[in-house]
């Protein structure tokens, strides 16, 4: 296990070389993190978790992807979308032209969402939706729009309390443990590489 100081040397090295600046973070839960990511990977010393990070720039995205939360679902908020469907999309309407930036979008449930919405308001094509994450490996399985078919039922559900149109499952098709949603959806989608940290 790292200690305190440790943690803030590990932070300010790394944003010195990489300009990540996690200060910002709970420092509890980013000591557990740490803590878990350095037991994990068997480093003999802190000194050699830290080497490691700083010289090696894809050992150093892995870190990140083990760090940082990735906690997302399809309409997770039904009021939110519900507000959104019912007083922003209407005026949304009036615009020749829409962009919507998801920041932080992790595996795409979100972006995914919004796309459905703007579709069923007949926004979609006149729409880009930009989808941002400083984690690579959740941005590639976003550009995939395949989901786990187990949590269909829980998107279906936040979908219609969000004042859905359509069923649910109009917008994918399962295949055994997967839920590839519809192309359409994801060719208004520009996902990149974004550090908001």
């Amino acid at each position: 296990m790292i200690a305190t100081g440790e943690m803030e040397e590990l932070l300010d090295q790394i944003g010195r070389r990489y300009g990540y600046d996690f200060t910002g973070y709970s420092r509890a839960s980013l000591m557990r993190r740490i803590d878990s990511f350095y037991v994990k990977n068997s480093h003999v010393s802190f000194t050699d978790m830290l080497s490691r990070l700083i010289k090696e720039a894809a050992y150093f995205m892995y870190f990140v992807e083990e760090i940082t939360v990735n906690v997302t679902e399809m309409f997770r908020d039904a009021g939110f979308y519900k507000t959104l469907r019912e007083q922003v999309l209407p005026m949304l309407a009036t615009y020749p032209f829409i962009r919507i930036w998801h920041a932080g979008c992790s595996t795409g449930e979100e972006v995914y969402s919004m796309a459905i919405l703007l579709k069923e308001a007949g926004l979609l094509q006149k729409s880009i939706l930009y989808a941002t994450d400083l984690n690579q490996a959740v941005l590639e399985k976003a550009k995939t729009g395949i989901f786990p078919a187990s949590t269909m039922q829980q998107n279906s559900q936040n979908y219609m309390r969000s004042g859905g149109r359509e069923e649910f499952s109009t917008y994918y098709t399962a295949h055994y443990n997967n839920a590839k949603f519809d192309k359409t959806l994801g060719e208004r989608m520009i996902f990149s590489t974004h550090n908001l940290v």
